[in-house]
């Protein structure tokens, strides 16, 4: 439901609760508690609704400002009767100071309003990248991957070997391969996905929040921060998982010999060992060594996945540092092995 229709809900809500009071008050006796509590309610109602008007005119004057001036006055009111509230879980009361905390940041950077989910090219970008291509681009890139480093070998023989080349130079110009063959598709649907977003919904805004847990050193932050403060960040944590992904099949292909082989013991030991540390305890507290903990790197960028995991040690140069060696070790192995079984 978008803000407006919010906004429309509440104005008719609270122009029934007037009416339904204001019949109420005839079977109070007249200066009574009841009577008197009631009135008061109708007045604090009557407040509520005039914000309500105010908010819908400056809906229609696009009035961003004013929008989210009254909506962070609403959604503080609700937040503080909630808090107070008993039988509100402990999960809600933090949504509602998040909630209240997304209004705050707008209400000091008033940018456009983007609906849940969003459609601007870079909003609908960082939620792909955020829900969606971690677990997708490992699945193609590792089969893409698997299918030109296992192409050279029949009945676990290299036939490449035969050609006069170098066994050392043919591994970096296949390691190279991959970089670029990663690169082309990954940024490739990015820009595609981004042109098409902007050209029917417009491109956004670099300074719309986003939600930061910690900062790129572990620090708590919990605050709302412009989108662009963590572009660079997102985008070097991805480059590195990228390295990482391609010298890690590069070396289960050299070991291995063989197309399915080598796709089945990549996808388990990249995206198996990824899907089990959402789930399994003791992994969670291993997690900050392991590099396929740090695939979805928009959530290691916000510290969403150090709060999940409860780990504060998963940071962003944590991630760094073990995508840097893990990719220099499947590197180095890989070019150990592939001189071994020339």
């Amino acid at each position: 439901m978008s803000l407006e229709s919010q906004a429309k809900g509440n104005l008719t809500m609270q122009n029934n609760a007037i009416t339904q009071m204001q019949g109420s008050l005839k079977h109070y006796k007249k200066g009574g508690e009841a009577y008197t509590l009631t009135k008061q309610s109708i007045s604090d109602t009557k407040k509520q609704r005039q914000d309500s008007q105010k908010l819908l005119h400056a809906f229609k004057r696009q009035d961003w400002k004013t929008i989210y001036y009254y909506q962070l006055k609403a959604v503080n009111l609700a937040k503080d009767i909630q808090i107070k509230n008993d039988h509100v879980s402990h999960d809600e009361k933090n949504a509602l100071i998040k909630n209240a905390k997304f209004f705050e940041y707008l209400n000091r950077h008033p940018v456009p309003y983007e609906e849940n989910p969003p459609v601007t090219g870079i909003q609908f970008l960082l939620n792909l990248n955020q829900l969606y291509l971690p677990f997708l681009f490992t699945l193609v890139i590792t089969f893409v991957l698997n299918q030109l480093y296992t192409s050279k070998y029949r009945n676990r023989a290299d036939i490449s070997s035969l050609l006069p080349i170098n066994s050392s130079k043919k591994y970096i110009f296949d390691n190279l391969s991959g970089v670029i063959i990663s690169a082309g598709i990954f940024y490739s649907v990015n820009i595609l996905v981004f042109v098409i977003a902007s050209l029917i919904f417009k491109t956004g805004n670099l300074n719309y929040p986003f939600y930061l847990y910690k900062s790129l050193i572990g620090q708590t932050i919990n605050e709302y921060i412009p989108t662009s403060r963590v572009m660079v960040p997102i985008i070097i944590i991805q480059i590195f998982v990228g390295l990482f992904v391609i010298n890690f099949v590069q070396l289960v292909s050299s070991i291995v010999r063989d197309k399915f082989s080598s796709l089945f013991i990549s996808l388990v030991l990249l995206l198996g060992l990824n899907l089990s540390t959402t789930v399994i305890q003791p992994l969670q507290k291993l997690a900050m060594w392991l590099p396929t903990t740090y695939f979805n790197a928009i959530n290691v960028v916000s510290g969403e996945i150090s709060v999940q995991y409860h780990n504060a040690q998963i940071t962003f140069v944590s991630g760094v540092m073990t995508l840097i060696i893990a990719s220099m070790v499947s590197y180095g192995l890989g070019m150990l092995v592939n001189k071994i079984k020339v």
